[in-house]
Formats: C-alpha cells, structure tokens, sequence
C-alpha cells in the first residue's frame, strides 16, 4: 500500500518449506519461510530535497538472529536521484545511489558491508537493481522507488 508520502508492505518467500537435495549432500538442507514488513514516510525538507527514514523487519523461521531489523534513510533531489544509507542490527551497513529516469524506469547500486564472521571471507557484496513501473498511470515516482 502506498501513495505520494507513505508505504507500507508485506512479503514473503519459500512460503511453503521444502528440502534441498544436492549431489552428495549429507547436510539435509532444507528452504524454510522469510517474511518480511516494510514501511516509511516521506518528508519535503524544502522544494527540491525530500527525505525517506522507514525499516524494515525480517523474520525467517529456525534462525538464531531472527528478527532482523533494518532503519533506511534515503534523501532524494527532484525524484531524479537519490543517496541512502542502511544499518541492520548487529549485522552491517549499506550504502545505496539510484535514478529515476522518467515515470517508469529506475536504475540503483549498492554495497552493502557485514559486521559479522562472514566478513573473514567476503568484504561485502554489490547489487544493482533496474525497476520498472508498470502500469503508473498517475506519475508518481515517489516514495516508492525506496530500496
């Protein structure tokens, strides 16, 4: 749910459990659910600036550090570009830059750097995330381009 200042969401994925069966696995592993809850707020710091503080909770069934709680915040000049920055409890940052190009189509990167003992073997990860909006039929392009 969302309109020009506002989100709110809801998600989940492998909703259903299942086993995971690789060649010579001993492990047993197995998908289990991720859901996640997501909301924010829209503030106009002036004319062209606007800032976008929301969190986000993830919970995923039988892991020790569940729930996960992020806080964003994204500052946004004239819905074309934006900068953000991320922090998980006890776990790392992110640092975040996108555009909007038109009323339909985004493009952004980030890195993202974990505190934890996976650190030892991975100095953090890359993303880039292409969006597009289907069926925008108002033109609005803010808040919801967030993360």
């Amino acid at each position: 749910m969302y309109s020009a200042d506002y989100f709110l969401g809801i998600s989940a994925q492998q909703i259903i459990p299942q086993k995971v069966a690789f060649v010579n696995d001993s492990l047993g592993s197995k998908l289990v659910p991720h859901l996640f809850a997501t909301a924010g707020y829209r503030f106009l710091l002036n004319d062209d600036i606007n800032a976008i503080p929301s969190v986000m909770l993830k919970y995923v069934s039988h892991t020790p550090t569940t729930p996960q709680f992020d806080v964003n915040l994204k500052v946004q000049y004239r819905d074309l570009f934006w900068l953000g920055g991320s922090y998980r409890l006890e776990n790392g940052y992110a640092a975040m830059l996108g555009l909007n190009v038109g009323n339909s189509f985004n493009l952004g990167y980030a890195y993202d750097f974990t505190k934890t003992a996976v650190n030892t073997t991975s100095k953090g990860t890359h993303e880039i995330v292409i969006g597009f909006l289907i069926g925008n039929r108002y033109g609005d392009t803010c808040p919801r381009n967030v993360w």
